[in-house]
């Protein structure tokens, strides 16, 4: 399958819809999928002129996202895309079930919009039929792959001014004039749960030398560290005492408390803390943490979304970079 990738990319756009119109259906995804990503590669996406474009509601994805999370994030992205690639303008309007916001516009302008296009007026008008396209993230993307993404992202996902303002000035307070290893360890229901299919996360004692090994090297005597997990905070200012870096966050230690009566099904959402627009604010601590990993010299983490985040908004500029590659779980 792979051969046959690569020679129908070398086909024309046009000449793959017409290969689509006439294959058989069981070759229709891996098809759409080919197709997709040479419409990606080969538009511009900072020069798209959408203003002749109908519009196109998304108000679905793969999942019932309970809040911004990066999954939700790549999700709308790939929704964009594929409505970006029929002809039409996306209006991204998700909400959560239970509370009704629009988890896109938490954080994020609609697609080649200004923060006055007010996505409530717009009714009447086609919906995107599908939760999630031919359009998958690379778990273990390459120099091209990420500037492929970092170029979409910066144009389909532009932060807002109230969420910019914020991760601006947290990143100001805590990166200006340092040298900074930035750092990513997942922990609660991702090294608890071993989610099948991805990444093995590494062992915060293999992290924490690999950091050692390489502040000399790099000339950083900082380390800014995004975890949920309070203890492995803990664990790192122990190793490294008054050299941590963190954002303003709540931590998700008791999570583990959750997971002995939900078993593997609990969830780092379930999570709450006692304060007004907890999902909000969750969702802006994490976001703002991976922005701030973008704009670290360098990066040593376990392979997640969130790091993989960071490397499409650093856009391959890190002086040094190392995502443990441990297997999948």
């Amino acid at each position: 399958m792979g051969l046959l990738r690569k020679i129908i990319l070398l086909f024309t756009l046009q000449n793959i819809e017409k290969i689509e119109r006439f294959a058989p259906k069981k070759y229709e995804k891996i098809l759409e999928a080919i197709r997709l990503e040479k419409w990606m590669k080969e538009t511009d996406f900072s020069k798209m002129d959408i203003t002749k474009f109908e519009y196109c509601v998304i108000e679905e994805g793969e999942f019932p996202y309970p809040l911004f999370q990066m999954c939700f994030f790549d999700n709308m992205v790939c929704n964009i895309i594929y409505c970006l690639s029929k002809g039409y303008a996306p209006i991204v309007k998700f909400k959560d079930p239970v509370e009704k916001n629009n988890l896109w516009e938490q954080f994020y302008c609609q697609p080649y919009q200004d923060e006055q296009f007010n996505s409530e007026q717009i009714t009447n008008v086609k919906k995107c039929h599908i939760k999630h396209p031919e359009i998958y993230m690379p778990i273990w993307p390459t120099r091209d792959e990420i500037t492929l993404y970092a170029r979409i992202f910066k144009s389909v996902a532009v932060l807002n001014t109230e969420t910019k303002r914020y991760i601006t000035e947290e990143q100001k307070n805590i990166l200006a004039g340092k040298r900074v290893i930035g750092c990513l360890c997942r922990g609660t229901d991702y090294t608890a749960n071993k989610p099948t299919g991805h990444p093995i996360q590494p062992e915060i004692e293999a992290v924490i030398k690999h950091v050692k090994e390489k502040m000399k090297e790099l000339n950083c005597e900082y380390v800014y560290l995004a975890t949920e997990e309070e203890s492995i905070k803990d664990r790192f200012e122990q190793a490294f005492p008054r050299k941590i870096l963190t954002n303003k966050r709540k931590y998700y230690d008791d999570f583990y408390k959750l997971k002995e009566t939900g078993g593997n099904g609990t969830r780092i959402s379930w999570v709450h803390h006692e304060r007004k627009n907890d999902n909000k604010l969750k969702s802006l601590e994490y976001l703002s943490s991976l922005y701030i990993l973008s704009n670290c010299n360098a990066l040593i983490a376990g392979n997640t979304g969130g790091s993989r985040m960071a490397l499409y908004l650093n856009d391959n500029q890190y002086e040094y970079l190392h995502l443990f590659n441990l297997g999948m779980y």
